[in-house]
């Protein structure tokens, strides 16, 4: 994963010293709840528009009672979150707040000020969450914010979810923040950190292709690797195949349900000895299915082949393949 690098990121707004970035991890101290304090990076203008998914892990390790703050955001504006609020900005963020003996979690959106959250989670301190965040501009008038909190790195355990159907219009966004007070009320404090902030991670799972083995007349062994699981849990996972290219899983398919990161292998069976297939490894999140590249081969013809029509440039060769699966390479010329 691509984590950004909070070294280069802007001079945080911190005048009692108690942010501390390092190169993945931003950690704060004693933070109170009424100090202006938070720590951000300048992405451009509409930086942030359309969809997008971001992963971080958050900490929040000690709480006192009434602290409260973020742990990200996107806004268009530098402030604390309740100078954006009273100045009636916009912004989505995550928000945590100590209250009725409890931590709270929670996805937030400022629309012109205007506060909108999701249900709020009970939290634990000390534990570390393993958040996704997503935005889908597919889904509402003006798409919608969900949170995911996971136990793991590997984002399969998942032990809540939120979402906020967005107000008024489509937001584009513009700076990023990891840790953000509030700015008023008592001065109890909070400690924690945020690190490993992926701004690019997929929405859909990621998945390869290897080479099929034990190719009979009827069956076949597929073998794959989920490589990420994007947004959510894997729910579903396997090999799809139909003699023309690139099977969905409306196809023909195996099942082998919910999967995690590495390697797998699938049985595959009902083939028709003969027939030409194309054969490709899927994996489902909550999001949709990613696939990996085609495999193609002939039931009852050991080996797999090469796709049709795929060409590629070796060296100062060029490579294709043809109408009956045989590779061809022309040697070119300088012009």
């Amino acid at each position: 994963m691509p984590f950004e690098d909070f070294i280069p990121w802007e001079p945080e707004v911190d005048p009692n010293g108690r942010i501390a970035p390092t190169t993945r991890r931003v950690t704060w101290t004693s933070l109170t709840r009424n100090e202006d304090a938070y720590y951000y990076d300048d992405k451009g203008a509409a930086f942030f528009s359309a969809d997008f998914v971001h992963f971080l892990t958050i900490n929040i390790t000690t709480a006192a009672a009434s602290c409260e703050g973020g742990t990200w955001a996107l806004t268009n504006d530098l402030d604390d979150l309740r100078g954006l609020k009273t100045n009636n900005k916009d912004a989505l963020f995550l928000y945590f707040i100590h209250t009725g003996g409890n931590l709270k979690l929670q996805i937030n959106e400022l629309d012109g000020g205007t506060s909108y959250a999701g249900t709020a989670y009970n939290a634990t301190a000390g534990t570390v969450y393993y958040v996704s965040i997503e935005r889908d501009e597919s889904v509402g008038t003006y798409g919608t914010l969900y949170l995911y909190l996971f136990s793991d790195e590997a984002r399969t355990t998942l032990v809540n979810s939120q979402s906020i159907a967005l107000h008024t219009s489509k937001k584009d966004f513009q700076y990023v923040h990891v840790v953000q007070t509030w700015n008023a009320g008592t001065s109890h404090a909070s400690s924690g950190y945020s690190e490993n902030l992926d701004l690019s991670a997929p929405i859909l799972p990621i998945v390869t292709a290897q080479p099929l083995t034990d190719i009979a007349s009827t069956t076949a062994t597929g073998h794959g690797t989920i490589v990420d699981l994007g947004i959510s849990a894997v729910t579903a996972h396997g090999y799809c195949w139909a003699t023309t290219i690139n099977p969905t899983t409306a196809d023909s398919k195996t099942d082998e349900g919910a999967g995690s990161l590495g390697v797998f292998t699938s049985s595959i069976t009902g083939l028709s000895a003969g027939q030409e297939y194309y054969f490709r490894p899927y994996a489902t999140n909550g999001a949709g299915t990613g696939y990996g590249a085609n495999v193609y081969f002939i039931a009852g013809q050991p080996g797999t082949l090469r796709i049709k029509g795929e060409y590629a440039v070796v060296q100062t060769r060029w490579h294709y393949v043809d109408e009956n699966g045989v590779e061809y390479k022309i040697q070119g010329e300088a012009v």
